[in-house]
């Protein structure tokens, strides 16, 4: 896509974020209908308020859906860009494998697409926060580099300055 047609955008946006796990053990919290519709709802206000793209920057640990944020991609009139990475809630699996591993998985996302979405992240989301730089941070900080460097699309991250708030 030329960026010329992205218009005003919205650089920080979540459709949806969920509880890893939680949806899928107690599926009766889980109304996604419901979600849908309000989601596309939200939307369609962001559009008619000028916008024409959001950055969804869920990331794995924010229960990225793909299949969700594609259906409701499809219902609005606005362009979805969408984010690989990892926020400062990561899974076990992220502190148990190397700098490397991690880094094939955004670059798994962003060559090859999402899972088996076909969607390509453009984006890779990072963070720290009150804990600071923690040996699992540093993991997904060094990983995210590396995917950048590797395939050149840029890196969102958040920080907070640890013990200073």
């Amino acid at each position: 896509m030329d960026t010329r047609e992205l218009g005003p955008a919205l650089m920080h946006e979540h459709i949806v974020t969920r509880s890893p796990g939680v949806q899928e053990n107690w599926p009766h919290l889980w109304d996604r209908p419901g979600i849908v519709a309000l989601a596309e709802k939200k939307l369609a206000d962001l559009y008619s308020r000028g916008i024409r793209t959001i950055v969804d920057l869920t990331t794995v640990d924010l229960g990225r859906d793909i299949g969700l944020i594609a259906e409701v991609a499809a219902r609005s009139r606005l362009h979805v860009i969408v984010a690989t990475g990892v926020w400062w809630m990561p899974q076990r699996y992220f502190s148990a494998h190397g700098v490397d591993a991690v880094a094939d998985l955004f670059i798994r996302d962003i060559r090859e697409g999402i899972g088996a979405s076909g969607i390509k992240a453009a984006i890779i989301k990072c963070a720290t926060d009150t804990a600071g730089v923690t040996p699992v941070i540093e993991n997904i900080l060094r990983a995210s580099a590396r995917a950048q460097k590797a395939t050149g699309v840029p890196i969102s991250t958040h920080t907070w300055a640890a013990g200073r708030v």
